[in-house]
């Protein structure tokens, strides 16, 4: 397993990204119990962002970011191979300048399938006139040559070139079959139902909304509300952010028309995608109910189907909110078929980052694990990543400053095994293999661990 971990939401001078690489046992591993520090690789020293990690079926492991370039926000990428210390000089992935855009988010994600080509799927910003927010389209490039060239990127959403809206807070996945699937929030039907009611491209949070339910005290690191106001409240009477889908079958030439999976969304807590050896496909998203209420479901696509079953609520948080937290959930699939689940929640008395498991292909879940909770968590970030049966855990801690990452291990039953803690850093990236294992983090400076 590799891990990257950037300072989120928008790129700083100054800020590395960081991977950490180590070898890991096959067997168990408890708390400091064979651990060591590094080595540790800085990808890119400024003007970075939100890196995310794939691992490829020979081992390479690739490192996806938007950055500074000299035309705007550009998607850079960077390989290792096995066996090999330095990374790769960064490569460009866009074909066209500074058609990038950073957000914690809605990253720059990269996949890779098992041929070996390497996707990376990004977003682009256009300011539109009117409008609160930029539009966007979700571009994706494809590279045979193990991530040292890319083709000219092509455009996911099929609404390209039509009315200004939003496609985002994406994620990417490759089948065994080599099908790549993407899942994005897609804003088409809610802008044009406000164009028609001459109101405004994005609705403004209700005055006096609350940043969280429970109070930041004294000391704590203050979570900023207007990370949590980005598109404002949803109700079921008006069409909400949707969450589409869209699936290529020609190895990222070309992709099909989206479908619809859901009609009301949290409009920018991010998808989060997975595959299993049956040929499921698993996505995961942060739903609103009635009154507000707004909680993690997941959804199933069977081998062969045309669209994804029904969600069914991983824990019943009841989180009532009329924002957005940007804290989307993160999925992954063990060997077993075993559908892993973590999210953060800022339900009065359950506020933090948890974890469950279905051993039913998503019909129902085990009971919520604690990963990280307290009187007050502000909005956070959890990912996860399978290897065989062993699913790996990051998460990071934003109450104090320098805010820091834990990384646990889940073999089996219960909460996963915390292996390594309080590492500096914040918006964990995950990928893995039988390889090993190891984490990173940056935030100003690099510091890292391997496991």
């Amino acid at each position: 397993m590799t891990a990257s971990i950037s300072e989120p939401r928008r790129p700083r001078r100054g800020m590395l990204l960081a991977a950490a690489l180590a070898a890991l046992a096959a067997g168990g591993c408890t708390r400091g119990e064979g651990a060591s520090v590094g080595p540790v690789a800085t990808v890119a020293a400024s003007g970075a962002s939100n890196p995310t990690v794939a691992r490829g079926p020979s081992g390479e492991t690739y490192i996806a970011w938007v950055g500074a370039g000299p035309g705007g926000q550009d998607v850079y990428l960077a390989r290792r191979a096995p066996g090999e210390r330095a990374w790769s000089a960064p490569v460009r992935v866009n074909d066209v300048d500074g058609d990038a855009a950073p957000h914690e988010q809605a990253p720059a994600q990269v996949a890779v399938g098992p041929d070996g080509t390497v996707y990376v799927v990004w977003q682009n910003n256009r300011t539109v006139p009117g409008r609160r927010f930029p539009a966007s389209d979700l571009r994706l490039a494809r590279s045979t040559d193990g991530g040292r060239t890319f083709a000219p990127a092509i455009t996911v959403n099929d609404d390209a070139g039509g009315p200004p809206s939003s496609h985002t807070f994406h994620n990417i996945v490759v089948a065994a079959d080599g099908s790549v699937y993407v899942a994005w929030l897609d804003s088409r039907v809610r802008d044009a139902a406000e164009r028609e009611s001459g109101g405004a491209a994005d609705r403004a949070k209700p005055a006096g909304a609350p940043t969280s339910t429970a109070t930041a005290p004294s000391g704590a690191v203050p979570h900023s509300a207007s990370a949590m106001q980005h598109h404002g409240a949803t109700t079921l009477t008006d069409p909400g952010s949707e969450v589409r889908f869209a699936i290529s079958t020609d190895g990222g030439r070309s992709f099909s028309a989206s479908r619809v999976i859901d009609a009301n969304a949290c409009p920018c807590c991010r998808t989060a995608l997975a595959t299993a050896a049956d040929g499921s496909v698993y996505v995961a998203w942060r739903k609103v109910y009635p009154g507000n209420v707004r909680d993690v479901v997941v959804a199933r696509k069977a081998p062969g189907a045309a669209d994804f079953g029904a969600p069914v609520r991983v824990g019943a948080d009841g989180w009532v909110y009329p924002g957005c937290p940007h804290a989307g959930p993160a999925l992954a699939v063990d060997a077993r078929g075993r559908v892993h689940v973590g999210w953060y929640t800022g339900a009065t008395n359950r506020q933090g980052l948890w974890y469950a498991v279905s051993a039913d292909q998503g019909r129902s879940w085990s009971a919520p694990v604690a990963l990280e909770t307290a009187a007050w968590v502000p909005p956070s970030q959890v990912k996860l990543a399978a290897a065989g049966n062993t699913v790996w855990v990051a998460w990071d801690d934003r109450r104090t400053d320098p805010r820091t990452v834990t990384v646990a291990r889940a073999d089996g039953p219960g909460a996963p095994r915390v292996i390594a803690a309080a590492t500096t850093g914040a918006s964990p990236a995950l990928a893995a293999s039988a390889g090993g294992a190891g984490a990173g983090g940056g935030r100003g400076r690099a510091r890292g661990g391997g496991f």
